[in-house]
């Protein structure tokens, strides 16, 4: 019985240490997590307030009035020879498509790089399937060339990069009649507010500007990333892309 007695005090004791040690463990562990979840607080806040400083600072150089020949912002373009060969997705560029703000954002990481006035049919109730603008992920593709006219469609554009359908889906200039002149009353929209009577018909492609259109045919390769949001996104789409 005494022996009985003596490993049942062991076996508590053991017990009470483990329990102890346990405690320990999880506080330490507790403190550690608060600690990281702190760090990455005052990490993101850092990274918002970069993001609207640059943001801020490209509206102040954004063309007014816009101009459909021209660069959207005053500010050369971004230099990115470098920054697409890297491997890390916080310093890959990609493109951000708003149809909301009929922009076109050059990203990297979190970063917006550039600003582009874009013209881009919004997804309302009413929109034919042919004209709806693609959502979701895409990728630029290695069909672009430096014009093409479509008599199907009564129009055609200067420097066009597919991001979808192998040429179906373009980045693309304002539109231009078969003599080669703008079409100026689809011209003046770009970077305007869409509504559902005065909607964007580019048939799911993405206009800009003669000069940005060019700028990503020569800069941005085959494989860059493209978001292309809906009308009302919730979040960035940075957010879901680092956690993927």
């Amino acid at each position: 019985m005494k022996k009985a007695s003596w490993i049942h005090w062991a076996v508590a004791i053991i017990l009470v240490g483990l329990a102890g040690y346990s405690a320990v463990y999880i506080h330490r562990a507790e403190e550690k997590n608060a600690l990281k979840v702190e760090r990455q607080a005052k990490l993101d806040k850092q990274e918002e307030k970069r993001k609207k400083e640059l943001l801020r600072e490209q509206k102040k150089h954004m063309q007014t009035p816009i101009d459909w020949q021209k660069p959207s912002e005053t500010l050369p373009y971004p230099e990115v020879s470098q920054a697409i060969k890297s491997k890390k997705l916080d310093q890959k560029i990609w493109l951000l498509v708003s149809p909301n703000k009929q922009r076109v954002y050059v990203r990297q990481g979190p970063y917006t790089l550039y600003t582009m006035y874009a013209s881009i049919g919004k997804n309302f109730e009413n929109v034919k399937n042919y004209q709806e603008t693609p959502t979701g992920d895409f990728k630029l593709q290695k069909e672009r060339g430096e014009e093409f006219y479509d008599a199907t469609k009564g129009y055609g554009a200067k420097y066009w990069t597919s991001f979808r359908g192998h040429g179906a889906y373009r980045f693309e200039s304002v539109p231009f009649d078969q003599a080669g002149k703008v079409i100026e009353s689809q011209a003046k929209l770009l970077g305007q507010k869409v509504t559902k009577k005065h909607n964007i018909k580019a048939y799911g492609s993405i206009r800009l500007s003669v000069a940005d259109a060019k700028w990503i045919m020569d800069n941005l390769p085959a494989k860059t990333k493209v978001v292309v949001e809906d009308n009302e996104p919730k979040h960035d789409a940075w957010e879901y892309m680092k956690d993927q």
